[in-house]
């Protein structure tokens, strides 16, 4: 309990069952997290769970960049006692005046036990709660998204292990077929992925012969010869004993303290086994409801935030595999920077930075974050072989010759303390339909998920507002990058276009297969430029000669 800021444990006035909020942190932004009705053998395994899964919410929150920080409630149920309507009402109307108590430090969700319809419930009480019921303006059930997002976190580790996000033709064991682990499965049959499921509940096979998957017990089906491995249910799924029986490639799945003991992840490391964290992998839900509820944003805003759990999990691939590190390592760290940096609060965009006009001088510094992006986005698209050699030299050759002569386009950089962070790239009216092309937008990594890249974008529309003849606004992106995608489409952005990408340099031998791009579409670029948090853009276009 020392590493937390604060518990509160009272016996409910009503219902006179142990009620434990536990805030881990409020470093980020006030701590979020889920309230458990779940039956405990002492009152005491509870606190234990509340002080694990609160830990668990701030890493959650951390790695995935958003300003809020861990905490979880917890009611112990005796064992075998079961809730009547009643007694029900006054479980959670208990948590609700221990909620209240904390004076907005801890806002609560569903978890193990409860629904969208408990935390309307608690919402009678205190405001701070979320995913209550849509019909009373919450976000509703997160199971959907918390499915997303483990579908996000697929993608990234099937594109590492395979070359493609696809996950049509991948072999999927998903354990436990709940609300999240149903709807996980739905989505991996629709994408044409080979599966095998079980759950605790036998009746849950109707599910699994709806989709067509094989059924196994859930004694066997952690030893099944599959691609990946997908726990959905609760945790502990992930033993010393059975480490040693796995046959996947790499385990990837929703299910919240997977791992019984945390050198578990140790020991699949060294059978080369990857395992992406519980709380990158689950964090889907509960980043839709927070950045809804409490942080106020759209709801594609919020979808292009579940789908960047795809981003993050590539990144931390990436540094995992630079410093030799299982990917648990990579997140704790990632996690510990964000927590002890002293930097403005993560919404901020432009929190520290300096956006200027690129000039010659900035080549070298834009080859390398252009390289180090397409390294770690491309994969599957581009040749391994390109990205590991010439790519640097190649981006190195286009950047100094574009910002030597940059005749009807803009760069702008952004800066920070570490150098430059940002940049973006506008070629005026270059397509008589589609308008300016966005030619290039990259963050890097350490500015990725602050609203750098919709500072840059908005800068780059409000060039083209200023500065081109025509209003419409467009880019390219990759079929396979859905995160970005997802970012575009929360910006006002529509795909009107699948074309195939053209080689870098117009070298074949650098594309990976033939990987297809989309053109996504802006007919209005000073609306965006409105619209996309910048304050400072003037809309006024310039006279043309």
């Amino acid at each position: 309990m020392l590493d937390h800021e604060q518990v509160a444990i009272h016996t409910g006035r009503r219902s006179r069952l142990p009620v434990i909020v536990a805030v881990h942190s409020t470093a980020l932004g006030p701590a979020a997290g889920g309230l458990r009705l779940w039956h405990y053998p002492d009152w005491r395994d509870g606190l234990t769970d509340a002080l694990r899964l609160s830990a668990a919410m701030t890493s959650k929150f951390a790695v995935a960049g958003l300003p809020s920080g861990g905490g979880k409630a917890v009611v112990a149920l005796p064992e075998g006692m079961e809730l009547d309507a009643d007694r029900r009402r006054d479980v959670l109307r208990d948590v609700a005046d221990v909620i209240a108590s904390l004076s907005g430090a801890y806002v609560t969700g569903p978890d193990v036990g409860t629904s969208p319809a408990d935390m309307a419930v608690v919402g009678e009480t205190t405001p701070h709660v979320f995913c209550k019921p849509a019909h009373l303006g919450g976000s509703g059930d997160s199971s959907p998204h918390t499915a997303l997002g483990a579908i996000a976190a697929l993608r990234a580790v099937s594109r590492r292990l395979y070359g493609t996000s696809r996950l049509g033709g991948r072999s999927i064991a998903v354990v436990g077929l709940g609300r999240v682990g149903a709807g996980l499965a739905r989505l991996l049959a629709a994408e044409g992925a080979v599966l095998t499921v079980t759950d605790i509940d036998p009746d849950k096979q109707k599910i699994g012969d709806e989709l067509g998957a094989v059924w196994r017990s859930p004694g066997e089906i952690l030893a099944a010869d599959v691609d990946i491995l997908a726990p959905a249910a609760l945790g502990s799924v992930l033993t010393r004993r059975n480490a040693a029986d796995l046959r996947c490639r790499a385990v990837v799945g929703p299910a919240n303290n997977q791992l019984a003991m945390p050198d578990v992840a140790d020991l699949l490391h060294q059978r080369d086994i990857i395992w992406v964290p519980d709380y990158v992998a689950s964090a889907g839900g509960v980043i839709n409801a927070v950045s809804i509820e409490v942080h106020r944003v759209s709801a594609d805003e919020a979808r292009a935030r579940v789908s960047a759990i795809e981003d993050t999990v590539d990144d931390l691939l990436d540094t995992a595999r630079r410093h030799g590190q299982t990917l648990a390592q990579a997140a704790s760290d990632l996690a510990r920077r964000r927590l002890s940096a002293t930097c403005e609060p993560t919404g901020s965009p432009t929190a520290s930075l300096r956006f200027r006009a690129a000039g010659p001088d900035d080549a070298e510094s834009m080859a390398l974050l252009h390289a180090d992006s397409w390294r770690r986005h491309y994969r599957g698209a581009y040749s391994d072989a390109f990205l590991d050699g010439d790519v640097v030299a190649d981006r190195r050759s286009v950047w100094s010759s574009r910002l030597s002569a940059p005749g009807g386009s803009a760069t702008v950089a952004a800066e920070d303390d570490t150098g430059l962070c940002g940049f973006v790239h506008v070629v005026f009216d270059e397509d008589g339909r589609w308008g300016s092309l966005v030619d290039n937008l990259h963050v890097a990594q350490h500015r990725r998920r602050t609203g750098l890249g919709t500072a840059l974008l908005s800068r780059a529309a409000g060039a083209v507002a200023e500065r081109a003849r025509g209003d419409a606004l467009y880019l390219w992106v990759l079929e396979q990058n859905t995160a970005a995608q997802e970012f575009y489409r929360a910006r006002g952005g529509t795909c009107v276009e699948k074309a195939p990408v053209s080689p870098p340099g117009g070298v074949t031998s650098r594309l990976a297969g033939s990987p297809a791009k989309l053109r996504f579409s802006w007919p209005d670029a000073s609306l965006l430029a409105r619209t996309s948090g910048r304050q400072d853009v003037r809309t006024t276009r310039r006279s043309t000669p």
